[in-house]
């Protein structure tokens, strides 16, 4: 086949000068060029499948699963969404801000694969609403937490905080978290790796600006939520096991929640606190524990809205009553 192309371009050659050496030289510059595009190409698929195919699969696998989850969640608490209470506006928030994480993750696990090739702008803005919704997710737990142990134990006081009060709590939820997450505007941007991948990533300035940003993903995505949960839920427990109330579903829903946070929180934060230590890169193991972050928001629709069912229409006359009725239905 090559030798039938060389025939045919010297016959129509209008130049003597140019000779069959000098065709052979270029003819053999383009084979080399495709050899060496055909090693690249290889060893990004080498590198693909040892770095960040465990990652791209886990954050498959949570896309799938977590994005019919949290949009069957949503139907189910806007057909049942009660004005009075903020339990299930805390669901339906819970499951948007899950929602938005999700479906952003087949960009993600394209870029891994494949590399980033949707510029700069949307590498920020992308990073920034995963970041807004991851924050505003653990924020949405934390409060959850705090609201349950309020309206067991202090009824009256909650009670005072009426509609508007649940409504600025949950737009408080959402401002916080995108005040958070706006560092990812200014320290994500496009770059390649060590293998010429070209890949949507954190760049810090400096390592104090690195260990600044670590540190405050690890106390709000991590020690606050985590303690809170355990502080708030274990004393709900006491205050459950003192009534007359059955403890059997609260308690099962109690361990469900803090260890299944737990398990797909922690390697995330260790990463982290390795990251702190270290000034090298740790590309693979940020890619694949940071990947088990997100089955949290997979996870989340099974643990708080369906165990939960539709939120109850029953009136009771003691509002710490129907709290705890609340709590473990």
């Amino acid at each position: 086949m090559w030798h039938q192309t060389k025939v045919s371009f010297l016959k129509v050659l209008p130049y003597p000068s140019l000779s069959r050496p000098q065709l052979h030289i270029h003819i053999s510059s383009c084979e080399m060029t495709m050899e060496n595009m055909n090693v690249s190409n290889s060893s990004h698929v080498g590198h693909t499948s040892v770095g960040m195919l465990v990652s791209s699969s886990i954050l498959g696998m949570c896309c799938v699963l977590g994005v019919p989850g949290n949009v069957a969640v949503l139907v189910m608490l806007a057909r049942n969404l009660k004005e009075g209470s903020i339990t299930p506006k805390l669901m339906m928030s819970l499951a948007v801000s899950d929602l938005l994480s999700l479906i952003s993750l087949p960009v993600w696990i394209y870029s891994l694969l494949y590399g980033w090739i949707f510029g700069h702008g949307l590498c920020k803005f992308l990073s920034y609403l995963v970041y807004w919704s991851l924050y505003s997710s653990v924020l949405c737990i934390t409060l959850m937490s705090v609201q349950r142990y309020i309206q067991v134990l202090y009824p009256q006081r909650w009670a005072k905080l009426g509609r508007s009060g649940h409504n600025g709590l949950i737009c408080g939820i959402w401002t916080l978290g995108s005040l958070f997450a706006s560092y990812a505007l200014v320290y994500r941007t496009v770059k390649k790796t060590n293998e010429n991948l070209v890949l949507c990533s954190p760049s810090f300035r400096d390592n104090q600006e690195k260990i600044a940003i670590l540190l405050l993903e690890t106390v709000v995505l991590f020690f606050v939520p985590f303690l809170s949960l355990l502080c708030f839920y274990l004393r709900l427990y006491q205050r459950i096991r003192q009534s007359s109330f059955s403890i059997n579903k609260f308690s099962k829903m109690v361990v469900r929640i803090i260890v299944t946070f737990f398990i797909f929180s922690t390697p995330c934060m260790i990463i982290n606190v390795v990251q702190m230590a270290v000034t090298k890169e740790l590309e693979d193991g940020t890619n694949v524990l940071g990947a088990l972050f997100f089955i949290n928001s997979c996870v989340n629709p099974f643990l708080y809205a369906f165990p939960a069912g539709t939120p109850p229409c029953r009136t009771r006359q003691h509002s710490s009553d129907q709290a705890l009725t609340d709590t473990t239905e």
